[in-house]
């Protein structure tokens, strides 16, 4: 039997697909699961013992509607049994169809059903994405799959001596920096935590990243902080980061890989919903002051309003303390 889950395209909810990938295992031991992705998310399934075969396409390849067509085509030749779309668009639906699957499973949107043989309904409870994706599966509530990364030990070598270059040891990981400012810590609120810190740390980001990167290095004298935003592959950082302290992030999809690799991650929200999006570890804490986001109230020196701002450094070293004793 040959079974495909069609990825998410965001590496945080790459991330959050993987226990549904590995339930899916579980539903079929003897089942080849294909992982079909962008190609910017395929080293999230990289090592995982549940994929045993991984379909990246390039950037730009769905771009059209012809595009959709040759690259659902292209899968006939692999002949699959079931095909799930862990997206909400009729471009996935699509793809499903044109791949020739016998069974082809989804969420009812985008008008879309009619691409798909089972088109699932939507819960109306307001549940975590990855018991979303879970619920496709016919599995909701009490749920104890977590997300799980995994790096191989030439990997874990080749991290050791990486960071050994850098001059660091057991560094504490940075990822403040989202595409949205809203869940962005700003750069003198991160200097102002770190401030009198003998530890080291490492900042990762984008390529995008490395001007803001580099700005809070400098914003840091007398810390041990270096910036690699956007000088690794995001397979490179995920080894790299499995080998932090702990980690400090913002609500993005690095520190979804954090928690998944089980480091301790301390992770900030803003306008987001944990409820819905947090990360899922053992070893993760969520900080989070106001929801929904109360935009420029934060700015009113009149109103206190505590979010990723003012965030105080005890409540951050409170969460370190706990998590790094457990």
């Amino acid at each position: 039997m040959k079974v495909a889950v069609y990825s998410p395209n965001w590496i945080g909810d790459s991330v959050l697909a993987l226990p549904f990938i590995q339930q899916l295992k579980n539903y079929y031991p003897d089942a080849k699961i294909y992982v079909f992705c962008k190609e910017w998310v395929a080293d999230i399934y990289k090592h995982h013992p549940s994929v045993d075969d991984i379909i990246a396409i390039k950037k730009g390849t769905l771009e059209n509607f012809s595009g959709t067509l040759k690259c659902g085509l292209r899968l006939r030749s692999t002949n699959f049994d079931y095909f799930y779309t862990l997206t909400d668009s009729f471009r996935s639906a699509l793809i499903l169809r044109t791949s020739g699957a016998l069974k082809r499973i989804g969420y009812q949107s985008q008008i879309r059903s009619f691409l798909l043989t089972e088109a699932i309904s939507r819960t109306k409870v307001k549940i975590h994405r990855s018991e979303k994706y879970l619920h496709l599966l016919g599995k909701t509530g009490n749920l104890i799959l977590k997300p799980e990364l995994h790096v191989s030990t030439d990997e874990k070598k080749w991290g050791l001596e990486e960071i050994s270059k850098l001059g660091m040891n057991k560094p504490i990981g940075l990822f403040p920096f989202s595409v949205s400012s809203k869940r962005t810590i700003p750069i003198a609120t991160v200097s102002k935590w770190i401030k009198n810190s003998q530890n080291d740390y490492l900042i990762f980001g984008s390529i995008s990243d490395a001007e803001k990167g580099e700005r809070l290095v400098s914003k840091c004298p007398g810390i041990s902080i270096q910036s690699i935003c956007g000088q690794y592959t995001l397979r490179e950082s995920i080894i790299l980061i499995s080998l932090c302290k702990y980690t400090l992030a913002t609500d993005s999809g690095l520190g979804h890989v954090s928690a998944a690799l089980g480091v301790p991650t301390i992770s900030f929200f803003g306008i987001g919903s944990p409820a819905v999006t947090s990360p899922i570890g053992s070893n993760v804490r969520i900080i989070k002051h106001c929801y929904p986001c109360l935009g420029k109230l934060c700015n009113d020196p009149k109103n206190e309003i505590l979010c990723l701002k003012k965030i105080p450094y005890l409540e951050i070293e409170d969460a370190v303390n706990t998590l790094t004793k457990l």
